[in-house]
């Protein structure tokens, strides 16, 4: 989306050490513990990130509940953690979403 901001789909704990090498600082985990039976938990991700010295977020929400809660907690971490930051989901589609949220309610 931006050079601070990359909208991806679920990564695994594998690549973490890889988006590390590519320069990213920071990810943002929005996507709910057990949407998918395949996909991993968060606290899998924390540790990953954590070893790939990653700054890390879980904020979970599905489209039902996107708030401007949540989109205000979004832009709080996008302004703290060091950048370029990856924020992902399942597919990235609600990723995109709490971005433009953010952003067209000037919060970024």
């Amino acid at each position: 989306m931006t050079d601070d901001l990359t909208i991806y789909k679920q990564i695994h704990p594998r690549q973490c050490a890889k988006l590390a090498e590519l320069g990213y600082r920071s990810v943002i985990n929005i996507r709910p513990d057990n949407e998918h039976t395949t996909q991993p938990t968060s606290l899998d991700l924390a540790a990953a990130t954590k070893k790939a010295n990653l700054a890390y977020h879980h904020l979970p929400f599905d489209d039902e509940r996107l708030s401007r809660v949540t989109v205000e907690q979004f832009a709080a971490y996008y302004h703290a953690f060091p950048k370029p930051i990856l924020m992902f989901c399942g597919t990235g589609a609600r990723a995109k979403l709490l971005y433009q949220s953010a952003l067209m309610q000037g919060l970024l």
